[in-house]
């Protein structure tokens, strides 16, 4: 690792001159000052030893989309931490396109004028080559970045089934969108391994949020066989599942218990309660932002960690012991 003395001699500076310059100091010339910044630069340690308030870390995000409050709540978080730490976020979506993922990572690390990058749900491989790092919050499988956090949520959909199991019922499903498709596969593969009495049935919806919720309801009810117990993939749909049952006369939890996902505030709010899995948000952008600021100073250090979800229960699955189905 190169220290401030080797960067002098490699400048033909003083040490002294070589810290002056990268403070901003007027004791030193621009034309001294810029040799010293190219000679860092070329070194690979110009972030580390600039210690200027100005220029600030501008740190670019990729995300899916801003709608959804699990995405915008992260970018949030994210903007929070950063701007906590003198830097700048700019922000832009891909409206779930791995193409436009890719474009956008081609113009963050070789065009614009970024320092780091942060790929939230992101959907291909990144390019390790490039000298800008790159951090990625939920990740698809095989596409993690050189830092990398995730969340863990298999315990507790395996709680969320162990409490319906508990109780008696076995007749499960499970509603999301086209966009959810990685939760489905997670969900079925515990279900399967939790036991064999379960009987799952999905119902994936064209449509999004509240109205995915009461469509996919709609569906099940098509079908002429309501699940006594659904998991829903997000909140939103949870949301809507529950104003179809209130507008066909099926009682939460008594006919039809739900449980939704992301744990957004307004789930305590609802009739009933909505229980929910909390991905830890917080925990995750926190993690990933402390990453991203020591990779800027330390180029090697990388970072590969998931974060356990939590399943809060609340009315909306509160159970009498029940026979079956």
């Amino acid at each position: 690792m190169i220290t401030l003395s080797k960067l002098a001699s490699l400048a033909h500076v003083s040490v002294s001159t070589a810290s002056k310059a990268f403070s901003m100091s007027p004791e030193v010339n621009e034309q001294t000052r810029e040799m010293i910044f190219q000679v860092a630069k070329e070194q690979g340690c110009f972030k580390k030893f600039f210690n200027a308030k100005y220029p600030k870390y501008v740190i670019a995000v990729i995300c899916p989309e801003y709608k959804s409050l699990f995405y915008s709540s992260a970018l949030s978080l994210l903007q929070e931490y950063f701007s906590a730490h003198s830097c700048e976020v700019c922000v832009a979506s891909t409206n779930f396109s791995p193409e436009k993922e890719a474009d956008l990572l081609e113009y963050y690390s070789q065009y614009a004028n970024v320092d780091g990058i942060i790929v939230i749900d992101g959907r291909i491989t990144p390019d390790l080559h490039t000298d800008i790092p790159i951090a990625t919050i939920f990740p698809n499988p095989g596409c993690a970045g050189d830092i990398s956090v995730g969340g863990d949520c298999t315990d507790a959909i395996a709680e969320g089934l162990r409490h319906f199991l508990h109780h008696g019922v076995t007749d499960i499903g499970f509603i999301g969108d086209p966009h959810t498709d990685a939760k489905q596969r997670l969900f079925a593969r515990i279900a399967e391994s939790l036991s064999l009495e379960l009987r799952i049935r999905f119902m994936i919806s064209p449509q999004r949020f509240e109205a995915g919720g009461y469509s996919a309801m709609e569906h099940f009810a098509a079908s002429r066989h309501i699940p006594r117990a659904v998991f829903c993939a997000y909140d939103y749909m949870a949301i809507g599942a529950i104003r179809y049952c209130w507008e066909h006369d099926l009682k939460v939890p008594g006919d039809v218990a739900i449980i939704g996902m992301d744990d957004i505030p307004e789930n305590n709010y609802l009739n009933p309660p909505l229980s929910s899995i909390n991905f830890n948000m917080d925990s995750i952008c926190a993690i990933a932002a402390k990453a991203m600021m020591k990779r800027l100073t330390e180029p090697a250090f990388t970072l590969q960690e998931k974060v356990s979800s939590t399943l809060h229960l609340r009315k909306s699955t509160n159970l009498t012991l029940h026979k079956n189905g």
